[in-house]
């Protein structure tokens, strides 16, 4: 009876735990999205995103501003679906991966 008492006790923890995990956001840091994508171009200098971005089950959308070496600026607007991929979208241009005016 004791041992019954404690497996139940156990599982309504468990499920306690798992409820509680599931009602939290989960959000990104914005200087860690924004590291990981200075890789994208060698032309960028810096990459200032949002502080926080909330991700949804549908994953998440974010604003940074793309700042380049040759002095250049543009707000972009990125977009986080669920299976991690991110892609682009600039509100001026577009981020360029190379210095050839025709490329990309």
């Amino acid at each position: 009876m004791g041992r019954s008492a404690a497996v139940i006790l156990f599982i309504a923890a468990v499920a306690a735990v798992a409820v509680y995990c599931a009602q939290r956001r989960t959000i990104a840091r914005g200087d860690v999205l924004a590291t990981e994508l200075m890789g994208a171009s060698p032309l960028l200098e810096k990459l200032d995103c949002d502080k926080e971005v909330p991700i949804g089950v549908a994953g998440a959308t974010f604003g940074c501003r793309a700042f380049f070496k040759n002095g250049e600026s543009t707000d972009v607007v990125f977009k986080l679906d669920r299976a991690g991929h991110i892609s682009s979208e600039a509100a001026g241009s577009r981020i360029k991966k190379t210095s050839d005016p025709w490329g990309d």
